[in-house]
């Protein structure tokens, strides 16, 4: 029907389009943005669409989540061949090239998510996963009906909340992706990386005095819960790892002759405490002296 030509959509990036009938078309019916995630419906018909290593250059790396409503669309992923149809739910990687050919009015609700946010939790990565949404597998599932929620809720979510329901889907995407042994990294070694994660944070952001567990675990990616199990075996909850963090940077302080002169107060502030009177009373339980007897010795 003619050349091909270069289109670029928000949170999908550049392909080129061939039309192959005269109705073709490539239409965006919704899109919005919930956390990190960009939910999209896309209706595509009549057209040929690839993406070549030049389209890829510099774009954003990101897996798609397609849950096909009609008709069906054939794709060439990274060499792989797929047949996206209805009653499946796809996961697709977006950073290789590609073809897309759909045969009718193809019709799919489109989630697409950062890759790091997956490799976080899962080792190796499939280029496609597909799954059935025939009853028989529960985790396709629940992955398929959260993904419609969050996109049926989007417009009543605060940013917090956005934030909890991306890591939460991004779960359910390693918990669809189970099966496959391949792709799943050794629970203790992806304990240890989320717990030293959370640990560079805390480290970062010590001296903030609103740092809560909830914080460290949106930040992290992961749930406030998991963030609690990472650090219930090593003798210190989160919280208390913060507070012993705080206290040896304030002692360091209170030791430095070159920082005799700077209030105790100023201490306590910059190092996350909100009131100097909770600072003392933590510093000497932790030390056995308080901060004024520390720096007099």
């Amino acid at each position: 029907m003619g050349g091909w030509s270069t289109v670029h959509s928000p949170g999908f990036g550049s392909a080129d389009i061939q039309l192959t009938r005269p109705e073709g078309r490539m239409g965006w019916l919704a899109s919005q943005s919930v956390g990190a995630l960009q939910l999209n419906h896309i209706a595509l018909s009549g057209l040929h669409m690839r993406r070549t290593p030049q389209h890829l250059s510099g774009l954003a790396q990101n897996y798609v989540l397609a849950l096909p409503a009609a008709g069906s669309s054939r794709n060439l992923v990274g060499g792989h061949e797929v047949i996206l149809v209805p009653d499946r739910i796809y996961l697709i990687s977006a950073a290789v090239v590609g073809e897309v050919q759909p045969e009718g009015c193809y019709k799919s609700f489109n989630t697409l998510i950062p890759t790091h946010l997956l490799q976080q939790r899962v080792s190796h990565l499939p280029t496609v996963f597909s799954a059935p949404l025939d009853g028989t597998d529960p985790r396709a599932e629940l992955l398929g009906a959260y993904a419609r929620q969050i996109d049926r809720l989007a417009k009543q979510l605060g940013e917090g909340e956005a934030q909890v329901l991306t890591t939460q889907l991004c779960d359910l995407v390693a918990l669809m992706l189970r099966g496959d042994s391949r792709t799943f990294c050794d629970d203790r070694s992806l304990a240890a990386a989320h717990k030293q994660r959370a640990l560079d944070f805390i480290e970062a952001h010590y001296s903030n005095e609103d740092l809560s567990a909830e914080m460290i675990a949106q930040r992290c990616s992961i749930s406030e819960g998991y963030l609690h199990r990472l650090f219930r075996d090593s003798g210190q909850s989160v919280m208390e790892r913060l507070r012993a963090l705080r206290l040896g940077k304030a002692h360091d302080m209170l030791s430095n002759a070159a920082l005799a002169k700077l209030p105790i107060s100023e201490i306590a502030y910059r190092n996350g405490f909100r009131s100097q009177s909770n600072f003392c009373r933590v510093f000497r339980q932790h030390f056995g002296v308080s901060p004024s007897e520390l720096r007099r010795h």
